[in-house]
């Protein structure tokens, strides 16, 4: 399979159950066990990243994607706001003592869409819980993002609240989106690019 996703813009991955969309996910993230074969090249911003019977990405590329996954809601924290949700994903790994780090800045959608920073997290919707998971990854640098059905669970409202942002988030970043979405309906309505969920489906059923 091979397919070219340009940056500042979302691209859809659909097609059937066991095709391989979750696998893709897990191959860019790095997350490939010693008993798989993997080879394949992926390059960013001119950078080349290649792997060779076997093995796994670099950690340089792997390190910089960055996955929501389905479960978003088991990232924050209910009781602290969406804000100090955002203080807690700028932690490192082994926090010392000290006052808790600051978030990046937000973007402007948030105030444009009224999300409240001071609220504490379980007060607010659906969409807005998941646009602080995708803030939350996004405080450690990133150059691709990737999505698990982010608006499975979320009503048509929010639904369409949670893709504008990410619209948004990609031409502001200029990061690569990539979103497995099973609603055929969502992605005629917001897809930037048609051709990888085509050619997944395809080359995927003739195996």
């Amino acid at each position: 399979v091979s397919a070219e996703f340009e940056k500042g813009k979302i691209h859809f991955v659909r097609g059937k159950n066991g095709v391989g969309k979750s696998t893709l996910f897990r191959i860019l993230r790095g997350d490939v066990s010693k008993h798989e074969f993997l080879s394949g090249e992926v390059s960013v911003e001119g950078e080349a990243f290649v792997v060779k019977k076997g093995g796994r990405f670099p950690d340089s590329f792997s390190g910089s994607v960055k996955l929501v996954s389905q479960r978003f809601d088991s990232m924050l924290a209910d009781q602290l706001s969406f804000s100090e949700n955002l203080k807690m994903a700028n932690l490192l790994e082994y926090p010392g003592f000290g006052t808790m780090p600051d978030h990046k800045e937000v973007p402007a959608f948030i105030s444009e869409q009224k999300i409240p920073l001071d609220q504490p997290v379980h007060l607010l919707s659906g969409g807005q819980r998941q646009i602080l998971a995708i803030l939350m990854v996004l405080q450690k640098p990133t150059k691709v993002l990737l999505l698990d059905e982010p608006t499975a669970a979320l009503d048509d409202k929010n639904s369409e609240l949670v893709v504008a942002f990410l619209k948004e988030l990609a031409q502001q970043l200029g990061i690569v989106v990539l979103i497995i979405c099973h609603d055929k309906e969502m992605v005629d309505r917001f897809a930037d690019d048609y051709f990888f969920e085509l050619l997944i489906e395809q080359k995927m059923d003739r195996r």
